[in-house]
């Protein structure tokens, strides 16, 4: 995979906040601030309402080290920016960011363009589609999420998709799945636990 195929899939990743034991998450715990992890193999995140978006700080495990990264989410289904130890990779989406209304418009998009370290790298679009209410059940906890396909087109590169299931109330995608360009499934991200405010 190249590089930049990497950075993409790490810029656009989206990570999942759930509750481990006892007391379920709540809206007003997560404007707090949530820190997320799993166990195996080691991630661990944190999220921080930022107006409509969030900003998130994450610790990534990559040949056998800990690499800090953050990001900026224009809104929770969105990322902007992402700075890590590969630099800075950035989207710039033509289109007003409008994903509160999403079941009822059913579809977004957007010409979407990609800088890397504030160079013009390569553009193309972005899609996001409305698939449907759901509820997602993790651990004794449930929450009512919308399903949402992700896809990020860009030329010349491979499409990045994925799989969301987007709790409104808690404005955190529950649940990731990317998916190949079949649409088959081909990793999911769920958390162990997590703790209000930054913290081990």
């Amino acid at each position: 995979m190249s590089t930049l195929l990497r950075s993409l899939l790490l810029l656009v990743g989206i990570t999942l906040a759930v509750p481990a034991f006892g007391n379920c998450l709540t809206a007003n715990e997560t404007r707090q601030g949530v820190l997320l992890t799993r166990e195996v193999p080691f991630f661990s995140v944190f999220y921080k309402p930022d107006g409509p978006g969030l900003t998130e700080q994450k610790l990534v495990e990559r040949n056998h080290s800990l690499q800090p990264v953050s990001a900026v989410y224009l809104h929770p289904l969105l990322v902007e920016k992402r700075v890590g130890p590969n630099g800075t990779h950035e989207l710039k989406y033509a289109n007003a960011i409008a994903l509160d209304d999403l079941p009822q418009k059913k579809t977004w998009q957007s010409d979407t363009t990609l800088f890397l370290n504030g160079k013009k790298s390569v553009s193309g679009t972005t899609f996001i589609r409305f698939d449907g209410l759901g509820e997602e059940t993790i651990a004794s906890c449930s929450y009512k999420v919308w399903a949402i396909n992700s896809r990020l087109e860009l030329t010349g590169l491979p499409p990045i998709i994925f799989e969301q299931y987007y709790s409104p109330e808690l404005r955190l995608v529950l649940r990731s799945v990317r998916l190949g360009p079949s649409n088959q499934p081909l990793s999911e991200v769920r958390f162990d636990r997590f703790q209000i405010g930054w913290g081990n």
